[in-house]
């Protein structure tokens, strides 16, 4: 896997070595130059700090590059789920807050709300009698009025109605009403909104997906390794994780390798913890796994930047002549340490190891202007 590398100044100084290959007598030439031929003057050359080293064959040891997908670990995440039956009133987070736990996330109008006060206020009062009776039999069996037995019924009853009141109790702050008498749903943890399910107004049931937080500091990259590789990989084991924002190898562990083999993928599912999550790096995004599976083969070994992706797949600069390039199709699999394993290329010829981007600009400009 490979990711053309460059950026807007990088494109802008490109559109100007073009525009001043315009204007030189040499751009007035009517020679028809081959498919993906760029032909630069020795000032442009210098201009866009092309720099050609002949190339190397190398055993080298291939990492298998594993698609997968980067999420936060279920242990720090949780989905919140509606406890009632109502409409959605208020609605008081957006994805991207970050929010503490317990803290208020929407309000829900529910009857259930006013059945469980109206059980609270029926168990307060049944308390109340209940106390009084207790203190009267008490009172009495001191003067031999009533049997020991009435004053332990009494007290059976107090405990009842105690317990009855205790569980009406947690219902109502289970149900957290808010001053509007709205049901409150509260996170269950500290972390980030990653996104929430429902809008003001809509009807949701016990259970129903309400919001999604995660802490966005911890990733995990999951992705599926094919059976036949999965015995070599071993949890604990250092590998590189490839990100497209991110300019430079991630680097992270196993952590977990699936039980079971996948019936459709025919693979098994491996998880690898990051060791930090660069600025940009979200939940969701797409990576690839670099595991280090030992096999090795003969491979010219590139920097990343020799390396260009092309519509058509990945290509490198062949240098035929000083100042005449020609764009090569490669097969190239990163090492995870900068430098890439190019398949296609035989010891001796000149590729363009710096620079290459404006290469891949002088080839797709004219094409843009057309």
């Amino acid at each position: 896997m490979t990711r053309a590398r460059g950026g807007w100044s990088a494109a802008v100084t490109a559109a100007a070595l073009l525009a001043a290959c315009r204007s030189t007598p040499e751009s007035t030439t009517v020679e028809k130059l081959p498919a993906g031929t760029v032909v630069l003057t020795p000032a442009q050359v210098q201009a866009a700090g092309i720099q050609s080293d002949t190339v190397r064959i190398e055993m080298v040891s291939l990492p298998l590059v594993v698609p997968a997908t980067l999420e936060t670990p279920e242990p720090l995440s949780a989905r919140v789920g509606s406890i009632v039956e109502g409409r959605v009133d208020d609605v008081l987070v957006i994805a991207g807050d970050k929010v503490a736990r317990g803290a208020p996330l929407m309000h829900i109008h529910s009857h259930e709300l006013a059945t469980a006060v109206r059980d609270y206020s029926a168990a307060e009062a049944q308390l109340t009698v209940a106390q009084s009776a207790y203190d009267r039999s008490k009172r009495l069996l001191v003067d031999e009025a009533v049997p020991r037995e009435e004053v332990e019924r009494r007290r059976g009853a107090l405990d009842q109605a105690r317990a009855e009141y205790a569980r009406s109790r947690e219902v109502i702050d289970h149900l957290s009403p808010s001053p509007q008498g709205d049901v409150t749903v509260r996170a269950t943890r500290a972390g980030t909104v990653f996104a929430v399910h429902v809008r003001a107004g809509a009807v949701v049931t016990p259970g129903t997906p309400l919001v999604d937080i995660g802490d966005e500091r911890q990733l995990w990259a999951t992705g599926f390794v094919p059976e036949n590789a999965a015995v070599l990989v071993r949890p604990g084991a250092r590998v590189g994780i490839l990100v497209d924002v991110a300019p430079d190898t991630i680097w992270g562990r196993v952590v977990r390798m699936g039980g079971v083999v996948d019936s459709l993928r025919r693979a098994v599912e491996v998880r690898v913890s990051l060791d930090r999550v660069p600025p940009g790096v979200r939940p969701g995004m797409f990576a690839s796994v670099l595991l280090p599976m030992g096999a090795r083969a003969g491979r010219a070994v590139l920097p990343e930047s020799a390396v260009q992706r092309m519509p058509d797949g990945d290509v490198v600069f062949l240098q035929e002549t000083p100042g005449r390039f020609r764009a090569h199709p490669v097969r190239a699999v990163s090492l995870g340490d900068g430098r890439v394993a190019v398949e296609g290329l035989t010891a001796g010829v000149l590729v363009v190891s710096q620079g290459s981007y404006y290469l891949r600009a002088a080839l797709q400009v004219p094409a843009q202007e057309g």
